[in-house]
């Protein structure tokens, strides 16, 4: 029983370490993945996507002066805008954070 908690101990421990040196690396294997990232993130907080995100409260906006706005409307276009605009934060916060 105490080597069995022993062995668990000794490998987290293991795993701990492991994991500190892999992240205070910069670059390394996950370029590609980071470069991808950067990529996304450039898309996303863009001018087009900025541009269709004015377009869909306009959108809202008309509908809702035209009296067919919907709860589900509204709801959807909402969450479509915090959802992308809020990734690309995310996605910004973790590579800062890992050092990019």
């Amino acid at each position: 029983m105490i080597a069995s908690l022993a062995r668990r101990v000794l490998g987290s421990a293991v795993l701990a370490l492991s994991a500190t040196a892999a992240s205070a690396q910069s670059g390394g294997t996950l370029q590609p993945v980071q470069s991808t990232l950067q990529q996304l993130v450039s898309t996303l907080t863009g001018p087009i996507s900025t541009s269709l995100a004015t377009l869909m409260v306009i959108g809202c906006g008309f509908a809702a002066w035209a009296g067919r706005l919907t709860w589900g409307l509204a709801g959807a276009g909402i969450f479509g805008i915090v959802l992308v605009f809020g990734s690309a934060q995310i996605v910004q916060f973790f590579q800062s954070a890992v050092g990019q």
